[in-house]
């Protein structure tokens, strides 16, 4: 109990390094042009489901932009459909209970997509709230199809939006990635342990499969490969404290090239050049990018823990959503939303944080939207307030969740008042901060009460496969090999976090996890020799 129901790193922020103000001007001007171009055309009424539509740019901030046209492709579509199941559920139902219910399945199917397509924060939570807007919002049978194109239009001016950065910036993602997985490395050199350890694996792995993902290699791509490998040696091979701190040095110097400069090439010796190369060129040879249609397969198979997971989100939302209708609350998907977005997290550790961190952020939010709307605002005034709220939630996200959240909910009263004209929002602050502590506290029970019974099951997979990686790499020690330990680190470090976090994993288990994880950061270690070069301290 004491380990899982832990507050400790619940409110701390965190460091973001590079497209915190990119995303935050997009979902800016997707929600400036959409909403203002509703006013200009006289249709107010149709602004809430274009803002479900401008979700969409939301999603995919990080991800190249290749992958961000498929995924966001599927968020907007998804969006549109949440919407037209909560349209539907009003016009041909019109029952609280209903709409509960469309936005539980909603939730479910949301959370499924969600973790097995990789969306990303927000993760399914837009969803549920699309869909309970348009079930909640009173309509007529032939104002259906115009509430449905509208979002689809938003979500496709948003998708468009997402794309225009390639015209200047196409390899901007890249440059990221790389810069990400130097800072992360280096703040594991100055300050090693196992937080830092494992930040510096995750942000590798995501380099490595962001630069490996690209079709048509370039010259920047090369240079960039090189400095990710460069990166990767330093990150084992650095021992003493005076190397520690020449190698974190010399990584933020590199993590500035791969931002800034045109072509960053790293100061690398003949023999450094070639190996990296080398090693790069072969794990470019066996790098596959899975489709959507397998992720999806795979992430319904037992162990993964992601049918516990949409079980979990049906629950909670149905539970909370039948509690605030019985209540009283009028704006009872509230509730539901709070539940689902509590459950984002994988585990009840991260549900626990998920639920201060929402508890805490609401009330911060009720005080800042009392202050806000102290005056009445116009129609324009509150699409302006809209665009302002959404720039400052977007910003402060990656920060903490918390943060975000004294922002979504000033922003929430403020889409409410448009959809219904004769409310004020401030009003409506008193109901938005008892629904939304009553949905995460209901979503932490279910959280408990319904635990992962798999997750010892799912740790012990994800061992016997990095066992199987470690006995390979001994014998190959090929850059594919060690590629794929990589990934199998990645992917038992997180597996392990998972059962941590659950009740019912002895800690044996944790324990056999501990000690392959150690195993395989000893074996990917360059010192070892893997046919590469070997990091010194300052080449």
């Amino acid at each position: 109990m004491a380990r899982t129901l832990t507050a400790r790193g619940a409110l701390t922020p965190r460091t973001v390094h590079g497209n915190v103000w990119a995303t935050a001007l997009r979902a800016g001007l997707s929600v400036t042009l959409a909403l203002g171009t509703l006013y200009a055309l006289g249709r107010v009424d149709l602004i809430p489901y274009a803002a479900m539509g401008c979700f969409t740019a939301l999603y995919a901030r990080d991800e190249t932009y290749a992958r961000r046209r498929r995924l966001l492709a599927v968020v907007g579509a998804a969006l549109t459909a949440s919407v037209a199941a909560g349209a539907l559920t009003q016009v041909l139902l019109a029952h609280t209970l209903a709409a509960v219910v469309t936005g539980a399945l909603v939730a479910g199917g949301a959370k499924y997509l969600a973790d097995a397509l990789a969306f990303g924060p927000p993760g399914g939570l837009m969803f549920v709230f699309a869909a309970g807007v348009a079930a909640y919002n009173p309509l007529e049978a032939a104002q259906v199809p115009l509430v449905v194109a509208t979002t689809a239009a938003a979500a496709a001016l948003s998708w468009s939006l997402a794309q225009v950065g390639a015209l200047a910036w196409a390899r901007a993602p890249e440059r990221l990635a790389t810069a990400r997985a130097l800072h992360a490395v280096a703040r594991h050199l100055r300050s090693p342990g196992p937080t830092t350890t494992a930040g510096a694996e995750e942000a590798l792995e995501t380099a490595w499969s962001t630069l490996l993902s690209a079709r048509a290699p370039g010259p920047l791509h090369r240079d960039l490969e090189l400095l990710t490998a460069r990166a990767e040696d330093l990150f084992t091979g650095a021992h003493s404290d005076l190397e520690r701190a020449r190698a974190g040095a010399e990584l933020g110097e590199m993590a500035r090239r791969a931002r800034r400069e045109v072509r960053p090439q790293p100061a690398l010796s003949s023999g450094e050049h070639r190996a990296f190369t080398d090693r790069a060129h072969r794990m470019r040879t066996h790098h596959t990018v899975p489709a959507m249609g397998r992720a999806l397969r795979r992430a319904w198979r037992r162990p993964s823990p992601t049918r516990v997971s949409v079980v979990r989100i049906v629950v909670a939302s149905l539970a909370a959503g039948a509690a605030a209708w019985a209540l009283g609350m009028g704006h009872g998907y509230w509730a539901a939303v709070s539940a689902g977005s509590v459950l984002q997290a994988t585990n009840v550790t991260t549900t626990w944080h998920r639920t201060l961190q929402r508890a805490a952020g609401t009330v911060a939010g009720v005080v800042l939207a009392a202050a806000l709307f102290w005056t009445d605002y116009s129609v324009l005034g509150t699409i302006a307030l809209v665009v302002v709220l959404q720039m400052a939630a977007e910003l402060v996200v990656g920060t903490n969740y918390s943060y975000a959240i004294v922002f979504v909910t000033p922003l929430t009263l403020a889409l409410s008042s448009l959809a219904h004209p004769g409310t004020a929002a401030q009003d409506l602050a008193g109901e938005r901060l008892w629904a939304t502590v009553l949905g995460a506290l209901v979503g932490l029970v279910v959280c408990a009460l319904l635990p992962n019974r798999t997750a010892a099951e799912h740790l012990e997979q994800a061992r016997a496969e990095c066992e199987v990686c470690c006995a390979r790499f001994a014998q190959g020690q090929g850059p594919h090999h060690r590629r794929r330990l990589g990934r199998a680190v990645v992917a038992l470090a997180r597996a392990r976090d998972l059962a941590r976090g659950e009740f019912g994993v002895g800690p044996g288990h944790l324990e056999r996890a501990g000690a392959t994880l150690e195993r395989a950061r000893r074996l990917a270690g360059p010192a070892r020799g893997t046919g590469d070069a070997q990091p010194a301290g300052r080449s």
